[in-house]
């Protein structure tokens, strides 16, 4: 299968054998001979339309270990992905069942499930991710959201319980939905491609909007700091924290990482495995 697209798919297969009646072991049981299975291709359409699924097949064992009637017991809900595994049915095999009382070879019904799934597609070369403060820098950060509000009683961080209502009272800040625009990365980091993650910080104001914005660590590189303090302009829709029990909204810090890489630095697009590969 050759698919250029961004998505990669994997494929979990999981084979499993309905008894027969009252099996007192597994050569009782007619179960599929899984080396004879051949995993089904992803339709095509079904990756465009973003289809996933379980398909749950039953199949005949015969006594001569040939498959036949099968019937999808279980349907994904998408017919491309149920008949995709339809599809692969009369390359299988199997291994008859006995008779739990005379030991003869009988014809039985066996049942397995094939799942298509769909992988995340990589982020792009740059991206948000997750900031990681020491102590020193995150309370300096809670001593500046005292500051801001001298008439709010900000618990002090000198145990774990207050440590943990301050930096909810201080460090909770979120920019609203829509708000924030990733930044681009600079033209003029390209020619000597720059890479380098920026930590940053901005003070939510009680008004829902930002006051400034501060470099907690810097990536190296001026240019890539800028690019992200640009993208914390003051006046942005934010969500500042807010004081326990309902209380009112605190100005506070909102935080963010932020990874910049040169767009070359892409993962090229690239055929995806067979559902079912590594």
């Amino acid at each position: 299968m050759t698919l250029h697209c961004r998505l990669l798919l994997a494929a979990l297969l999981c084979l499993a054998t309905i008894s027969a009646a009252r099996a007192t072991d597994d050569t009782a049981q007619p179960r599929l001979d899984v080396a004879s299975f051949k995993p089904p291709e992803y339709p095509r359409e079904s990756v465009k339309a973003g289809e996933e699924g379980r398909v749950g097949i039953s199949v005949l064992c015969g006594v001569d270990g040939v498959v036949s009637d099968p019937q999808v017991v279980e349907p994904s809900g998408f017919a491309r992905l149920d008949n995709a595994v339809l599809a692969v049915v009369p390359g299988l095999r199997c291994f008859p069942g006995h008779d739990a009382q005379t030991g003869e070879v009988v014809t039985g019904r066996a049942r397995f499930r094939y799942t298509f799934k769909l992988r995340e597609p990589p982020p792009p070369p740059s991206h948000q991710t997750t900031p990681q403060l020491d102590r020193e820098e995150t309370l300096a950060l809670m001593a500046e959201a005292r500051a801001a509000n001298p008439d709010i009683a900000i618990p002090a961080a000198t145990d774990p319980e207050g440590y943990s209502a301050a930096w909810s009272m201080t460090l909770e800040a979120r920019f609203s939905p829509g708000a924030f625009q990733p930044p681009a990365y600079p033209a003029d980091a390209l020619a000597g491609r720059e890479t380098g993650t920026v930590t940053a910080a901005f003070l939510c104001g009680r008004d829902g909007t930002v006051q400034r914005a501060r470099l907690i660590r810097s990536s190296g590189s001026a240019r890539l700091d800028e690019a992200l303090l640009r993208a914390f302009p003051t006046g942005t829709a934010c969500q500042p924290a807010r004081a326990p029990k309902n209380g009112p909204p605190v100005t506070s810090w909102g935080m963010m990482a932020y990874l910049f890489a040169p767009p070359e630095m892409a993962p090229a697009d690239r055929a995806p495995p067979p559902p079912g590969g590594n």
